[in-house]
């Protein structure tokens, strides 16, 4: 099990100094609006890759009136103790991110501490995430994805940089035929790549999500799938870089006019059946939510039993919309699972249909 025993941070957003021990098990923060309990979560994700969960700026993150924010945890895993530190830098008008792991910034100790952490969030924005942004969809999966293969995150970069060298090389008026040539062979190598994690995260939500409605632990039977017209019209591309290639190299025009290529894995959309009749994006806000606790209760079922893997759940205002099939499968999860969760909520009741093995923090008395 791995798991947060304490942070303690400084001129961390609302916080000049804010320091909590925690348990292995359920920690729930709650507290009027604007107290803090989301940026308590925001502190923990950072300790991933990124800025957080709200993905934002990190001059957004330094407390009002001062130069940086320092984040300091003790982390556990299976036994082992890491002590982490975090904080800003600024270089002129730049600001960047440094960690340390047990006194160490070299490159082998950072991988080797993220090859431990992995994260699933749960944001309130995600109570309608069937009728958000493909974009957004698409971040969410690509987390699932990461939070197992550590190296996707490079992969999915790396493409995004090609795709935008390629739409830069295309404006000119005279582009040098070598130089796209191999920007398109990057784009062909790296979609092929992406575009096969995807198929097999959305293969490994549906087998057990499947294995959850057969055991009856989820209400609904739910089927995801990529809605992608690239992909679906030439399935074999996944397996024929050339053909990739050639695709591209044939809407060279077409790209040209539009400014951006107009096919691969960062066009495509996520959806999904229930019960192999209704689409997902039809559903209630509430309901909505049912499916994105199931999603996260079989992403969590993959990482444990096939990857050994024991990851921390972040879960921000989860108490909103929380019927009794949402609060059975929030049951489910702190139950069933040897994990840690943060949780944040308005209210201390809202809470109540945990099991005793909870910790409470009322964030209003900081």
């Amino acid at each position: 099990m791995s798991f947060f025993k304490k942070i303690n941070l400084k001129n961390y957003r609302n916080f000049q100094f804010f320091e909590k021990n925690f348990i292995k098990n359920c920690n729930v923060f709650y507290g009027i609006n604007g107290s803090g309990k989301s940026n308590i979560l925001e502190s923990i994700s950072i300790f991933d890759k990124g800025t957080g969960f709200r993905n934002d700026r990190l001059v957004n993150i330094i407390k009002s009136g001062e130069d940086n924010f320092f984040n300091y945890g003790n982390f556990n895993y299976v036994g082992q103790e890491y002590n982490i530190r975090i904080f800003s830098q600024r270089n002129n008008e730049k600001i960047s991110k440094k960690i340390q792991i047990n006194n160490e910034n070299n490159k082998d100790s950072l991988n080797h501490f993220r090859s431990l952490l992995s994260f699933i969030y749960f944001q309130p924005e995600m109570e309608r995430f069937f009728l958000s942004t493909p974009s957004y969809k698409r971040k969410f999966i690509d987390r699932f994805i990461y939070s197992h293969n550590k190296n996707y995150n490079k992969i999915i970069i790396e493409y995004k940089k090609n795709i935008l060298e390629r739409s830069k090389l295309l404006k000119l008026q005279t582009p040098d035929e070598e130089w796209i040539k191999n920007i398109e062979e990057n784009i062909s190598k790296l979609g092929i790549e992406i575009y096969k994690c995807r198929l097999e995260q959305i293969e490994i939500l549906n087998s057990n999500l499947l294995n959850l409605y057969s055991d009856k632990k989820s209400p609904y039977l739910i089927k995801m799938q990529i809605n992608d017209d690239f992909l679906n019209k030439n399935i074999d591309i996944i397996n024929d870089v050339d053909n990739y290639k050639k695709h591209l190299k044939n809407n060279r025009k077409n790209d040209f006019f539009s400014g951006m290529t107009n096919f691969g894995p960062h066009r495509s959309d996520f959806s999904g059946l229930i019960n192999n009749d209704f689409p997902l994006n039809q559903l209630s806000t509430g309901e909505q939510k049912t499916i994105i606790l199931l999603l996260i209760l079989a992403q969590c079922s993959f990482l444990i039993n096939k990857c050994k893997i024991y990851p921390i759940i972040l879960m921000d205002e989860i108490c909103s919309h929380l019927d009794d099939i949402n609060r059975s499968i929030l049951l489910k999860l702190t139950n069933e699972f040897d994990l840690q969760f943060f949780m944040t909520g308005t209210d201390k009741s809202l809470f109540s249909f945990l099991s005793t093995n909870a910790e409470y923090y009322n964030i209003s008395n900081q």
